[in-house]
């Protein structure tokens, strides 16, 4: 077998859990795989349409399955890397509200990370193709995360160097960030992502305008269903990044005053019909507190716990002698729920009881990227 190497730096704290989430963090194959079979996938969505059946069977042609053993293998090598608690962490607000789901709770543990500005080493160990899994790295190290809280700016790692990669990248983009400013980063992520989907399109016999059949029910990366933006403004350090874009979020969420109204009539038996939770579009589930009744509601899908959001943001760590950071966003346009599944608000009072909501519609979402300002979209038509 042949074998790829790459270097990446932690850019972001890496809540990579183990057996025990709330123990010592773990760097695990099986997490990276999962992260470039997501991206895979992506791509191979955003040319061959919802066709799941077909992507399916490609990406297990690349990633194996239950039925066929991958030809690619990840190994991974690191020293004794240093890790904080999320209290260390998250000294700044905004941090902390990002990664709030790693703080303490009255049953377990705060949660601890792999530190900014250390690195490690990938090899990938493949028999034939190697250029959608290259394709896969690329997607991950430029717009995805690893590990709890990804969506949030968690766990963002980027290649620092590769080898051997000038016959395993030829027709496809760097894997290093060579962008220095935020204009010079929309225009790196515009032109790589247009000839990932060149190459995608024309390798797995797709397109880069494929028919979709509604909405896809996965996150596809089509100019369409995946809009990206690039944040006019660099950072000094990852957590001054990360503050600002959480205080913003909070800031914009404690707005939401209606929703937290609307499940407390709810509550209460003083509302008729279904409500519509607009919260709920950032992600679930949404626990709300009622100190007044000594109780609390939680907002889930009525066959879904858990649904992450469709809102992500990525860190960058700029290339130059300087070092500077810029904010990535991303919104993925598709369903928070399956059709006709609607959520479900659970509470206590005398009894468990539950009430049926509506979904939430995106305009929420677009309300919040429209009052950021100073964004750069990322034109990555074919």
């Amino acid at each position: 077998m042949r074998e790829f190497r790459l270097t990446l730096e932690i850019v972001t704290p890496l809540f990579s859990g183990g057996a025990d989430p709330r123990g010592e963090p773990e760097l695990r194959v099986p997490s990276f795989r999962g992260a470039l079979r997501f991206w895979f996938r992506a791509l191979l969505g955003g040319v061959l349409g919802n066709d799941t059946q077909v992507i399916l069977t490609k990406e297990s042609g690349v990633f194996g399955s239950t039925e066929s053993a991958s030809p690619v293998a990840i190994r991974l090598r690191a020293n004794k890397l240093v890790t904080q608690s999320f209290s260390e962490l998250a000294q700044k607000p905004g941090v902390a509200y990002l990664f709030f789901s790693a703080r303490h709770t009255k049953k377990e543990p705060e949660r601890k990370a792999f530190v900014p500005r250390q690195s490690f080493e990938l090899s990938i160990l493949y028999q034939s193709e190697i250029k959608p899994v290259y394709a896969s790295l690329w997607l991950f190290s430029h717009l995805g995360g690893l590990g709890s809280r990804s969506r949030r700016g968690g766990g963002n790692l980027q290649v620092l160097r590769s080898e051997p990669a000038e016959t395993i990248s030829e027709g496809l983009p760097t894997l290093a960030v060579g962008a220095k400013t935020p204009e010079e980063l929309q225009k790196e992520l515009a032109q790589g992502l247009k000839l990932l989907r060149e190459w995608a399109a024309k390798s797995f016999n797709g397109s880069v305008d494929p028919r979709f059949d509604g909405l896809p029910s996965f996150v596809v990366l089509h100019p369409d269903y995946c809009r990206i933006w690039v944040v006019n403004k660099t950072f000094n350090s990852w957590d001054e990044a990360l503050d600002t874009w959480g205080r913003e979020m909070q800031s914009f969420r404690k707005r939401c005053g209606l929703d937290y109204k609307k499940v407390k009539d709810a509550v209460e038996g003083k509302s008729e019909g279904m409500q519509q939770i607009e919260r709920a579009a950032f992600g679930l589930p949404i626990v709300f507190y009622y100190p007044s009744l000594d109780l609390s509601a939680t907002l889930q899908g009525s066959e879904h716990d858990r649904r992450a959001s469709p809102l992500a943001i990525r860190l960058i760590k700029l290339a130059g002698a300087k070092e500077k950071y810029a904010l990535v966003i991303m919104h993925f346009i598709n369903p928070l729920l399956p059709f006709g599944e609607n959520l479900k608000l659970r509470y206590k009072r005398n009894k468990e009881e539950e009430k049926l909501m509506l979904q939430p519609t995106n305009d929420i979402i677009n309300k919040f990227i429209e009052q950021i300002g100073a964004l750069l979209e990322v034109n990555y038509k074919g």
